[in-house]
């Protein structure tokens, strides 16, 4: 392959990347290659990299395939595609990507040791104000913690874990 210095005449002018660019962009020939099955194949893998993936990224960049797709399907110009992908990809990442990440990273169900906050347990061993004694919670025996004081067998409730000490208060 011959390089591409050697096929420029010493009479002209280089051509520099951004005028390279632009003729390639004006040409006939990426017309031909993004039509509108360009788009939907976009469409398809960034939906498919958004499995694969986390944080609806990607599928925020869906909207702009698609309604560049739709620009293409009418035939209009390059230049309105991508200025329809970028205003799609714009209302994607703006307005839908928060939606689905509200949806998505909301707290759900406590789990572990976070689920036995709100929970009712029985004294097995006195607790005090300087007093560190012990509660059975859900058939488990917990380390607990008080600002009141409370004798074997009283039914107390869970306010507050740290580490494995429970914080404990009066259910009334």
């Amino acid at each position: 392959m011959i390089p591409l210095i050697l096929l420029q005449t010493t009479e002209s002018e280089p051509t520099t990347f951004w005028q390279d660019l632009a003729e390639f962009f004006s040409s006939e020939s990426i017309v031909d290659i993004v039509s509108w099955e360009f788009w939907l194949v976009l469409t398809i893998v960034l939906l498919a990299g958004e499995i694969l993936t986390a944080g609806f990224l990607l599928g925020a960049l869906t909207p702009g395939t698609v309604l560049a797709a739709i620009i293409a399907a009418f035939g209009l110009d390059l230049r309105i595609q991508v200025f329809a992908f970028v205003i799609g990809t714009m209302v994607g990442l703006i307005y839908l990507r928060p939606i689905f990440l509200r949806k998505v990273m909301s707290k759900g169900v406590p789990s572990n040791v976070d689920a036995l906050v709100g929970s009712t347990g029985v004294v097995t061993e006195a607790i005090g104000p300087d007093a560190v004694g012990r509660v059975k919670v859900q058939s488990e025996e917990w380390r607990a913690e008080a600002s009141a004081q409370f004798a074997i067998g009283t039914k107390v409730l869970v306010v507050s874990i740290d580490g494995n000490t429970l914080t404990v208060s009066s259910i009334a």
